[in-house]
């Protein structure tokens, strides 16, 4: 009896050490996806894929020593794929993606994917992301033209047409500003409207030759109400910031 009571209390002392780890030791999953994004021919000459890809990843805080591994699996079909740290210039800190992005396979990605983070520590933290299961593809948007001052100017794109948006879909937008893949400097919050003000001071007037207008077209999970990011379907929308401020 003795014997069982000790290894209880031994037990308990474990337990309580693991979940009184000091702060500086806890990983921070900030933010977790996992969404189908669609890209328009000609996005590789910016070192984007062409066509339909999966996007998982997640945003990390490292906690006292540095990430060695992200893995994430689909609880769905058991597929585990690496995410290792994407560096998309200043736009995100502590991104874990998929790389390269792979093609986008419904009978392999569709589902709830469970993202695992582990550092030198050993320290683990997982988050699970959204349930993954809208049908269809989020359309190219169309009109998609920058006006008023080139430094800062204002962004503006046609709403889809309803009968193009798949069922369940919450339409909501996404401004990006960029020279290339690895070189975005700019992003707007997740914003309704068909209209966003770039602030003054983003644009240089010499780099004004070199940047590409981004804006993405998401598909939110109406009926999910519970994951902060119910993101199911995406579509980037590329043009170079001058041949927008052309169509003023």
């Amino acid at each position: 009896m003795k014997k069982i009571v000790v290894l209880l209390t031994l037990c308990l002392s474990l337990a309580m050490v693991t979940n009184a780890l000091p702060e500086e030791d806890k990983i921070n999953i900030q933010m977790s996806w996992a969404f189908m994004n669609r890209f328009q021919p000609g996005s590789q000459q910016i070192g984007f894929p062409e066509g339909n890809v999966l996007q998982v990843g997640c945003l990390v805080k490292p906690a006292g020593s540095p990430i060695t591994e992200v893995t994430v699996k689909n609880l769905d079909t058991g597929l585990v794929l690496t995410a290792p740290p994407v560096n998309v210039g200043k736009i995100w800190s502590g991104l874990y993606e998929l790389n390269p992005l792979p093609p986008f396979d419904p009978t392999k990605h569709m589902g709830v994917w469970e993202i695992r983070v582990k550092d030198e520590k050993g320290n683990e933290a997982t988050a699970k992301t959204h349930k993954l299961d809208m049908k269809g593809e989020m359309p190219y948007l169309e009109g998609l033209k920058a006006s008023g001052n080139p430094n800062a100017p204002l962004i503006s794109w046609s709403a889809p047409n309803e009968k193009d948006i798949p069922q369940g879909a919450g339409v909501r937008y996404r401004v990006r500003l960029l020279k290339d893949m690895n070189n975005q400097f700019y992003k707007s919050k997740i914003i309704t409207d068909t209209t966003h003000q770039i602030p003054e001071g983003t644009i240089k007037s010499e780099d004004l030759s070199k940047i590409y207008v981004r804006v993405e077209c998401q598909g939110w999970d109406k009926n999910d109400k519970e994951h902060p990011l119910p993101l199911d379907l995406q579509s980037q929308t590329f043009m170079t910031l001058k041949e927008a401020l052309g169509k003023q």
